[in-house]
């Protein structure tokens, strides 16, 4: 009965490891099936915007500009006023040193017998002004206000400068859009002035009707250089703050 108990354990057992091998294979394989969208989330991995990535670059370039990099030299400048200040009390110390060339020994009477009395050679001195003691504390406390109020200078001009850039880049992809619906509006009034000029040559029109279409014309291609004057000059600004060519930045 014992022995049958055992055959039937060893039966049990060897029929449980079987099943989670089968499981942890099946597991594998529908794991190995699924698709990158079932195992990676997408809104992680998705591509950035290509305007996003225009933006982005943007501001990078523009936080690798002098005015920026200038306020990470006066973080250090301010770092090293800090040092400095901790430091300083070394300068107040004074120390004192004296040798003594000649050995007293004198001696003295006692119950017990004589004892000599020796006196040392060099004497050694530390002085410390009290002044140090409660001056020092404050000095440090405001000098590492300081390098605190030079970070957050730092944290408020990258911001600026961010802002800066990024609402230059709207103006010029706005004068852009403007220029593309004014070129068809001077499109149109070429056309009409077209028609227009070969009607006056044909006596159909008067002078007065040909001159309106002309200024009308003229008007539509002047806003179009002005807006395209507009644009070249945010272009320049942007260029001016990014350190490189914009269309290298958009292409």
């Amino acid at each position: 009965m014992l022995h049958a108990l055992r055959i039937h354990g060893i039966k049990l057992l060897i029929l449980t490891a079987t099943l989670l091998v089968l499981t942890a294979a099946n597991a594998q394989h529908m794991a190995g099936g699924r698709s990158k969208s079932d195992t990676i989330p997408p809104a992680r991995y998705r591509a950035q915007d290509p305007e996003t990535v225009v933006e982005n670059k943007l501001v990078e370039l523009a936080l690798q500009g002098p005015q920026y990099l200038a306020s990470d030299h006066q973080i250090k400048i301010s770092e090293s006023q800090l040092s400095l200040a901790k430091r300083s009390w070394l300068n107040l110390l004074a120390v004192s040193a004296n040798y003594n060339d000649q050995t007293f020994a004198k001696q003295q009477q006692t119950t017990n017998g004589s004892t000599p009395y020796i006196y040392p050679k060099y004497f050694f001195g530390l002085t410390i002004p009290l002044g140090v003691i409660f001056n020092l504390g404050p000095q440090i406390r405001g000098a590492r206000e300081g390098v605190e109020v030079t970070k957050k200078n730092q944290e408020e001009l990258a911001r600026e400068i961010k802002a800066d850039v990024l609402s230059k880049y709207k103006q010029y992809k706005n004068y852009g859009e403007l220029i593309g619906l004014q070129n068809a509006i001077v499109v149109d009034q070429q056309a009409a002035f077209t028609q227009t000029e070969k009607k006056f040559k044909d006596g159909i029109i008067s002078i007065e009707q040909y001159n309106q279409a002309n200024r009308s014309y003229n008007d539509e291609l002047a806003k179009k250089l002005n807006l395209q004057l507009s644009q070249d000059l945010v272009k320049i600004a942007i260029e001016k703050i990014i350190g490189v060519n914009l269309e290298t930045v958009i292409k």
